[in-house]
């Protein structure tokens, strides 16, 4: 048994982040869906490493060599529709099949992701959520709506299905499900149900396989907070760990199977990606505000190793992989070496080579060429091999970590579990960058993967400056409607209206556009009436790759108009919490 877990850590806020991650959830043309483009799930193929998949906000992406490059899979050759920001669970099962949980049943990958279809024995039932046994991916659970919601397993890697064991308890509503690698009969799930009158979280689980269920309350768990699995002990099947999906975000963790629970971990935003090495011996968790942190798994005495704000986890013999921001840390899928505390950039979306290679017959040759169009202007699409123009990766820049706090307590050390563990970073450098030292849990230079450079944030945010060009165009175009001014392009001149009474007023400065991570400023000319106003300011987007102003300058009667903060939604769907769609304006 292991020993009691230590009091919750609660680190500090990270304002800047939580704004920047608000001003994320802007609406937007070149928004995926209407929320921004990113992954948030990624899951590799039991029998081949180099092989993954990952979830985006806009389908699915593929690699075959180890993330050197990355082809994209459309939403309706899986067969479902993201327009209401439902994102589908997916697995990496035996036999190279890739598996998503959808609202009409389970789709099947196979043929390298090229070929989709429908599990015949679950047609018409939704699936809330599915999981591979770690060590055996012949072994697919998954729980499904009915009369009551129940199990379904298959011991073929998702080619076939049965229902396993008994209903859910009446009333019980699941959200997640997992089963233990040690022991293929434990099975969790989590989920809602009613007790005394009140809807509160609820973890149900099994020693049988389903045969017989016990139910015990995940605290301070309700419809708003509710209980996801955030995985089980690879060693231990009475050890598991649950996220509380609300900010401030709450992790627990119960060592006697689902029976009690104690909280470990406390941050100001989402617990949005947890991983255990796989020797068990370490613990990972991101937060979208506070960063990474890493724990031994004997002790759970959590250190912040990087500043890093992960959407998801994968930790593998290869080391540990991440989902993170691309517009505030610089990459989309990342890969650590040393626990978390820095990482190689393995995607950034505008190096995505394009929709899978697949024959014509097959649904993904069939429909997703047709769309690749929209996903390359989204993405701001590039060719990012070496020899195309683009600076190589690989500059020699070492990686520095910094912004890790002291641990406290014994066993404060982690090993990392994927790699020899980095002593950089560690040891309560400053959070951020000051005194000259580099920005916290940076991303390095990548070797190999698309060619970008690992600082090229500036390149990769095409579709996100994009997009944010053109909000402020139509914003600008709105507001110089009142002011007289007229507007003809997002870069384009602005230009007064031409009236016979007037002159035209004198030209005002503008500068050109952005020099890579540069900043535009878009002014209306100065009225005739008078000197022209002070502009007024507002900040941009994070200045991790330069800023960028969209705002005409104030007039005499009216008052710049103020920018309101938007809350970050939380993710959704099997390992990540449910997502409110951004509505465009």
């Amino acid at each position: 048994m292991r020993p009691p877990p230590p009091r919750a850590v609660r680190p500090g806020s990270r304002p800047a982040r939580a704004v920047a991650l608000a001003a994320m959830a802007l609406p937007s043309p070149a928004a995926a869906n209407g929320v921004f483009p990113s992954a948030d799930q990624l899951v590799f193929d039991p029998a081949d490493p180099a092989r993954a998949v990952a979830r985006m906000t806009y389908g699915l992406l593929t690699t075959r060599d180890g993330g050197a490059s990355w082809r994209w899979i459309c939403e309706g050759a899986v067969g479902y529709d993201d327009t209401a920001g439902q994102s589908p669970p997916i697995a990496a099962a035996a036999s190279g099949r890739v598996l998503a949980a959808l609202a009409d049943g389970i789709a099947v990958g196979a043929e390298g992701g090229c070929a989709w279809a429908r599990a015949a024995e679950l047609a018409g039932r939704e699936v809330i959520d599915l999981s591979v046994r770690q060590g055996d991916p012949s072994h697919v659970v998954a729980v499904a709506t009915g009369t009551r919601h129940g199990l379904w397993a298959s011991r073929d890697g998702g080619a076939s299905w049965t229902g396993a064991g008994a209903p859910l308890p009446a009333g019980f509503v699941a959200r997640t499900v997992d089963v233990a690698p040690s022991d293929p009969r434990r099975v969790y799930v989590s989920g809602l149900a009613s007790e005394g009158g009140a809807i509160k979280g609820v973890l149900a689980r099994s020693a049988d396989g389903g045969e017989t269920w016990q139910t015990a309350a995940v605290p301070g768990s309700t419809t708003s907070r509710e209980p996801y699995i955030a995985g089980v002990d690879p060693l231990d099947a009475d050890v598991l760990y649950v996220r509380i999906a609300s900010a401030p975000g709450r992790l627990f963790v119960s060592t006697d199977g689902g029976a009690a629970f104690a909280p470990v971990f406390t941050t100001e935003g989402f617990v949005r990606a947890f991983a255990i090495s796989p020797d068990g011996a370490t613990v990972a968790v991101g937060s979208d505000v506070d960063g990474v942190f890493r724990a031994p798994s004997s002790t759970l005495a959590f250190e912040r190793v990087s500043s890093v704000a992960p959407r998801c986890f994968a930790w593998t013999d290869s080391g540990l992989y991440a989902c993170a921001s691309e517009f505030l840390d610089g990459f989309t899928i990342g890969r650590s070496l040393d626990g978390g505390a820095t990482f190689e950039p393995l995607l950034q979306q505008g190096c995505i080579r394009g929709p899978l290679e697949c024959a014509a017959s097959t649904a993904v040759g069939a429909v997703c060429p047709t769309d690749w169009p929209r996903i390359a202007l989204m993405t701001g699409h590039r060719d990012c091999t070496p020899d195309a123009g683009s600076p190589a990766a690989g500059s020699g820049t070492s990686a520095v970590a910094t912004g890790a706090t002291s641990a406290t307590g014994p066993g404060a050390a982690a090993a990392s579990g994927g790699g020899q563990a980095s002593a950089a970073g560690l040891g309560g450098a400053p959070d951020g960058p000051g005194d000259g030292a580099p920005p916290s849990g940076g991303a390095r230079p990548s070797e190999a993967g698309c060619g970008c450079r690992t600082g090229g944030v500036e390149e990769g945010q095409a579709g996100a400056l994009a997009a944010a060009c053109l909000m402020a165009a139509a914003a600008a175009r709105r507001r110089s409607r009142r002011a007289g001014v007229m507007y003809e392009g997002c870069l384009a001149e602005p230009r007064p209206k031409r009236t016979a009474s007037r002159a035209a007023p004198e030209r005002s400065r503008r500068a050109g556009p952005p020099s890579r991570g540069g900043h535009v400023d878009l002014e209306p000319k100065s009225t005739p009436s008078g000197a022209a106003p002070e502009r007024s300011r507002r900040a941009g987007p994070p200045s991790r790759g330069g800023h960028v102003d969209l705002e005409p300058k104030s007039t005499a009667s009216r008052a710049a108009p103020t920018g309101r903060d938007v809350a970050a939604p939380p993710p959704r769907g099997g390992r990540v919490d449910p997502e409110p769609q951004s509505t465009p304006s």
